[in-house]
């Protein structure tokens, strides 16, 4: 991408991540009615993974269909974390200095802490991508520090694109078993289950943040 084009392009790319921070705000409250009768619009406005968690658990019950499920689940999840690698790329030199970027836009790239994040990649490479994919990590922050660092693009998104997958794959396969678990044992077994994925999901993003702080 020359200067010039990515000039052109840094403007729409930060207003439309500011969009889709805010449409993920947005579904929160709206959730519980959201979950009720309008799943599908819930995992496109927030494909996390306790939403995909749920997701899983109602194919269980076949009140979704797979590839509905994932129709939705994609463009944000995948697609939508790549935006940031190219905004973390468009504005590279704003992030290094600390300095350029307006109030509103430092809430979407804090420089301190994608600085800290590119630090990591440059010292641990893509591994580090892939595996902040399948943590309770925000990917959006990992995916801007690939993008103000020196990671190439081929190597993030083929290192992303197969994190973002399994990650998907991860928590619809467990919210399917949680849900064969609820159907059999009950819910205490099913909330065991829950509760022990979310422990190694968080343990597995304390280890990233670790990093980060060094």
């Amino acid at each position: 991408m020359t200067t010039a084009k990515r000039a052109r392009l840094r403007t729409p790319l930060l207003v439309l991540a500011g969009v889709r921070t805010i449409l993920g705000i947005v579904a929160i409250p709206l959730a519980p009615a959201l979950y009720e009768d309008h799943f599908v619009l819930l995992v496109l406005l927030r494909p996390t993974k306790e939403v995909l968690l749920a997701g899983g658990f109602l194919l269980r019950r076949h009140e979704v269909a797979l590839p509905v499920l994932l129709a939705a689940a994609i463009p944000l999840a995948i697609f939508g974390v790549w935006h940031f690698y190219f905004l973390g790329r468009a504005y590279s030199k704003e992030i290094r200095s600390g300095k350029g970027l307006p109030n509103w836009a430092s809430k979407i790239l804090p420089p301190k802490r994608i600085k800290a994040l590119s630090d990591i990649l440059d010292k641990k490479g893509t591994r580090v991508v892939f595996l902040g994919r399948l943590a309770a990590f925000p990917s959006a922050l990992m995916a801007a520090a690939a993008g103000a660092s020196d990671m190439s693009r081929r190597e993030f998104l083929v290192a992303d694109g197969l994190g973002g997958l399994l990650s998907i794959a991860e928590v619809l396969i467990a919210g399917y078993a949680f849900g064969a678990a609820y159907k059999r044992a009950g819910p205490w077994l099913t909330g065991v289950g829950i509760a022990a994925l979310a422990v190694l999901l968080v343990l597995m993003g304390r280890w990233l943040r670790r990093q980060e702080a060094k």
